[in-house]
């Protein structure tokens, strides 16, 4: 596993007397290519034995489905479709654990749509995290977080799901007693993780999770340099980060296709172009000429996305 030095392995205790339980993967969801028959087998030992019950639905995408009712633990497929689908809530992982998650994960040899791994702590308190949020102390190029409340707890949340799978999201709530930190990895967001962690012991798959947060997340006190890498951490945060370096794993860039370009210029460049020709006199004129400019700077990739099109291909 390669993170910033200071990582570490993530301590039980801190030097205030609070406490800090990690509580290990809390939701597996993936696919793999074995029959289903075999993946129900499979999910039945590791649970001990627990009866998956077939049933004549399923849900997403998928017709058919087995699942064992206590665990919510599911299998999910489609006759004559490759994958099969297989989602542990966070009900059947914590009857595994974190260590049988893992090695249901590995044998079935799963590809990881989502991945959750939580913390319960006594350190943190969602408001707590959401007045720093609202005081400009989180680090994070996350633009989305959302408060609830309702008379079983509270939830702040940095991040949210959308139509990009490749998304992080971390809420903080208090529910169950003790504040608990989420971390809801989706799409290749969870397949780095696990790729940089398989095959670690359970100490440095707490170690790599929280590196992978504070990569997401941080708190610190902006207002103490403004240089942010110098500002120190939040009280609090530091109490339950313990020091913890980040584990930056960037996602690799999409090549760009005629549709996200499209798409580009109607979300981010048509209220700023649709200013300009609203402003200026001969706004025909002024856009053939930087259509003709356009065209003379065309780069080559754009211009076998173009001949691409016209052909038909995708």
């Amino acid at each position: 596993m390669e993170a910033e030095q200071g990582a570490g392995v993530f301590p039980p205790n801190t030097n205030r007397g609070g406490t800090v339980t990690w509580q290990g993967v809390h939701w597996a969801t993936g696919t793999c290519g074995l029959p289903p028959s075999e993946v129900v087998d499979i999910v039945s030992r590791h649970l001990f034995g627990l009866h998956l019950e077939e049933l004549d639905r399923g849900m997403w995408t998928y017709k058919l489905s087995a699942v064992e009712r206590t665990t919510k633990a599911r299998v999910l497929w489609s006759e004559g479709r490759e994958e099969v689908a297989v989602n542990l809530p966070g009900e059947a992982c914590e009857m595994l654990g974190t260590a049988g998650v893992l090695a249901l994960v590995r044998e079935l040899g799963l590809k990881l749509t989502r991945l959750d791994v939580a913390w319960d702590t006594d350190l943190v308190t969602p408001a707590t995290v959401r007045a720093a949020h609202a005081a400009g102390d989180a680090v994070t190029h996350s633009k989305w977080h959302d408060w609830r409340q309702n008379p079983e707890g509270s939830t702040f949340y940095v991040g949210k799901r959308g139509s990009d799978s490749d998304v992080r999201l971390v809420r903080f709530y208090d529910r169950r007693g003790p504040t608990r930190v989420e971390l809801e990895l989706h799409g290749k967001r969870a397949q780095m993780l696990w790729a940089v962690l398989d095959g670690a012991d359970l100490a440095d798959w707490s170690a790599g999770c929280l590196a992978y947060l504070v990569d997401f997340v941080d708190f610190r006190d902006r207002a103490a340099d403004p240089n942010v890498g110098r500002c120190p951490r939040l009280e609090w945060w530091e109490d339950f980060t313990e020091g913890a370096g980040r584990l930056a794993l960037p996602l690799p860039r999409k090549a760009p296709t005629l549709d996200s370009t499209r798409d580009w210029l109607e979300g981010q460049v048509a209220p700023a172009l649709a200013l300009v020709l609203d402003a200026t006199p001969d706004a025909t004129g002024w856009v053939r000429d930087m259509l003709r400019d356009g065209r003379k700077r065309r780069t080559l990739q754009q211009a076998a996305m173009l001949k691409a099109s016209r052909l038909g291909l995708p």
